[in-house]
């Protein structure tokens, strides 16, 4: 079983901004996902599979997260 998510939270995760900030670059054609470029906010990707591309570089997801506890 594959673990998809949708192309905003691919992008926000790979640190280009909020998945509002990456659903403007989606809208605007700067994104591609293994050549072709995307229109709908609603596709799915396979972190593990799928090649994003953002302004002509190749962007990775950043499945690990960082917990600061502070005191």
């Amino acid at each position: 079983m594959t673990n998809k998510i949708r192309i905003n939270r691919y992008l926000a995760g790979a640190g280009l901004g909020s998945r509002r900030k990456c659903e403007r670059f989606i809208l605007n054609g700067s994104v591609k996902v293994n050549g072709n470029t995307v229109s709908r906010l609603s596709l799915k990707v396979d972190p593990e599979e799928d090649i994003v591309i953002f302004d002509g570089k190749e962007i990775k997801y950043n499945s690990e997260k960082t917990l600061l506890v502070l005191n």
